[in-house]
């Protein structure tokens, strides 16, 4: 600031035909304008509203098979999100305070029987979500628990030959979540988006087999209501592998990679730049013997090398159970 001050400092001259106290207000009011345009609205005009899809939720050594004709799967999942740093354009950390994102999900999903599409088999599902703030909040929001935005899957179709397992589905996100352009406590985005992903796994045949599993999504979106903006389209590719251990419990690696493929538009003061979130990470998922269709699965992964988003520390708990 004192800098501004030894900058700003007009000749004599140039305080003839004013008073001092106005001479002063002048001064004042500009520093302040100079302030606000730097601090207050370096969030705003920096960072692009991400996808709706986390990276790596929907990631596994496993995650591309569509369970058998007949299945219902009920999942609750928990989210911790601990954001260390929001980083610009260049992967510069801007000093904004760090908040914690928590969430919980509730995952309904069915394989109808006797139904086939194209040769592969059909499912269907739908997640509510509940949480305290949308995944990756600009710098400066608050939390409070609301209901989050809803993600219905209308259609997934999968198929199987030998060790391979294929699988592709359409997505979308409804605004049911709490938003209010500007809100500080907002945990919902305010706009409809749709995904379009396929996947593959391949995994052994053996008694303790090793599997591994790529994942690609694409991602666009509406305009969000009030302020007419509209997100840039986001591809994600995802990657993971691993091999049971012991019986009913496998352990594995993730890797994944997310980037806005086109500019965000619509966005007042001009529109940001594209964002990239990097993250590689580890899983363990058991399966109890005594307990047929249980599934528990521990993800974590560790954001790097990210521009114009949040960056951060991931950790997902799921229960599952498939009857």
């Amino acid at each position: 600031m004192r800098r501004f001050w030894k900058v700003f400092t007009p000749a004599k001259s140039a305080y003839t035909f004013f008073p001092v106290s106005t001479q002063v207000s002048a001064v004042l009011g500009v520093l302040a304008f100079i302030a606000v345009s730097i601090i207050g609205g370096t969030a705003a005009a920096q960072f692009p509203i991400a996808g709706n899809y986390g990276l790596g939720a929907g990631l596994g050594q496993s995650s591309a098979v569509l369970p058998p004709q007949g299945t219902r799967v009920i999942e609750n999942g928990w989210i911790n999100y601990d954001i260390q740093r929001y980083v610009d354009e260049n992967g510069n950390d801007i000093g904004a305070p760090t908040p914690t994102v928590n969430a919980a999900r509730l995952t309904f999903r069915y394989v109808f029987r006797d139904v086939r599409i194209l040769g592969g088999d059909y499912g269907a599902g739908v997640v509510l979500t509940y949480r305290d703030q949308v995944l990756r909040p600009e710098p400066g929001s608050g939390t409070d628990y609301h209901l989050g935005d809803t993600v219905i899957t209308p259609l997934a179709l999968g198929w199987h030959h030998n060790n391979w397992h294929f699988q592709t589905s359409y997505t979308f996100w409804v605004p049911t979540g709490e938003f209010e352009a500007g809100g500080s406590t907002n945990t919902g985005k305010g706009l409809w988006s749709h995904m379009l992903f396929v996947g593959s796994t391949w995994k052994q045949d053996a008694s303790l087999p090793w599997a591994a599993t790529f994942q690609a999504r694409y991602e666009t979106f509406g305009r969000q209501k009030t302020t007419d903006i509209r997100p840039g389209d986001v591809l994600s590719l995802e990657f993971a592998f691993g091999k049971e251990v012991v019986q009913g419990f496998n352990l594995g690696l993730l890797a994944a990679k997310s980037f806005q493929v086109s500019k965000q538009s619509g966005t007042p003061g001009g529109n940001p730049s594209k964002y990239e979130i990097n993250l590689v990470g580890a899983e363990g998922v058991w399966k109890p013997k005594d307990l047929p269709g249980a599934q528990i699965a521990l993800r974590m992964g560790k954001e790097f090398d990210n521009r114009n988003t949040t960056e951060g520390f991931a950790t997902l708990l799921s229960l599952a159970y498939a009857f």
